[in-house]
């Protein structure tokens, strides 16, 4: 949710400790309130920035995708704010030496001192600010990572048996291995520069019938850049080239080649070099795929259902000030 990167982003940015927790609320800047803190519409601005562009929010956005946005954003703001609140309640302890560890960092993606001490006078962040902004992040990272991704990640077991229940996933398709000439023409050329393209396709297509060798004419005649390899593409599966290429080789035998083939692109010539059938990864090909995607859908789904708990459990009000329209309410709890 909060990888460590994040921490140093937060840092870069300067980006202050929400406004709440800094200066007493105004109700006209108010955008919602969690748990009694207030969101502040300065915080949902700068919300909005970091999921799109200040140029393209003024200029580019339509007033409906806006208002979507600035809901996700303000979502996320509460979230965020419950995950702190959380931490606080649980008594998350972030050590001096990690903020500064984390400071450190953020430091590290300017040139110098001189340069991070610029961009920090120009943000208008205090040194304070951005430790205090560190910590915050820190504390939400760690205790998603006590309530959520501790609980989450998948092991070797787990992984073993979603290899053993389901093998049909895990099945590598039929291979070809194929070479190419293609006689390149330009998509605007006139009929003319098509029609002696085509008959050069058919010229090498006859050289080869007669014995000549394919790799030879790739090398001096194809345009494609596999010429550098007489032609040769390597292995690959069915359905992974153009629709073209799909038809022409699919009654070809190894060693057959292909008539002449028309794209977009100019004439080709085929030749299907040898095929290898479709073949079961064996679990060692795969585990760590699989440990990766079944722990980034576990974690989502716990991730989420966290969300949902710390929600159920919030008074969360949504008002309405300082962004020059009624702050949105569709997926931000509401209760009195």
């Amino acid at each position: 949710m909060i990888p460590a990167v994040a921490v140093t982003l937060v840092a870069a940015q300067f980006a202050p400790v929400p406004s709440h927790s800094t200066s007493r609320a105004q109700p006209a800047d108010v955008v919602a309130v969690v748990n009694g803190a207030p969101i502040h519409a300065s915080d949902l601005e700068a919300a909005m920035n970091t999921i799109v562009p200040l140029s393209s929010y003024h200029q580019n956005l339509k007033p409906q995708k806006v208002d979507e946005l600035r809901s996700q954003a303000l979502d996320g703001l509460i979230d965020e704010e419950l995950k702190y609140q959380e931490a606080v309640r649980v008594k998350v302890h972030v050590a001096d030496d990690d903020v500064d560890q984390a400071l450190a960092r953020a430091k590290r993606s300017y040139r110098d001192e001189q340069e991070f001490e610029r961009a920090r006078k120009a943000s208008g962040a205090t040194l304070p600010q951005i430790r205090a902004s560190i910590l915050r992040a820190l504390m939400i990272q760690r205790v998603y990572e006590d309530e959520v991704g501790s609980r989450c990640r998948v092991t070797d077991a787990q992984a073993a048996a979603f290899y053993r229940d389901n093998p049909a996933r895990f099945v590598l398709p039929e291979q070809l291995r194929v070479s190419l000439i293609t006689i390149g023409v330009d998509p605007a050329a006139p009929p003319a520069d098509w029609e002696k393209a085509r008959q050069q396709a058919r010229d090498l297509a006859q050289r080869i019938a007669r014995g000549a060798p394919f790799d030879a004419l790739a090398r001096e005649f194809s345009s494609d850049e596999s010429r550098r390899k007489g032609g040769d593409l390597g292995f690959v599966h069915r359905g992974q080239l153009v629709d073209e290429f799909e038809r022409a080789l699919r009654d070809l035998t190894p060693g057959r080649v292909s008539p002449v083939v028309q794209t977009i692109y100019g004439f080709h010539l085929l030749r299907l070099v040898e095929t290898r059938p479709p073949a079961q990864k064996t679990f060692a090909d795969v585990r760590a795929t699989i440990v990766r995607d079944l722990t980034e859908t576990r974690c989502a789904e716990a991730a989420a259902a966290w969300s949902k708990s710390l929600r159920a459990r919030a008074r969360i009000l949504i008002g309405g000030g300082g962004t020059g329209r009624p702050a949105p309410v569709a997926t931000a709890t509401q209760r009195k």
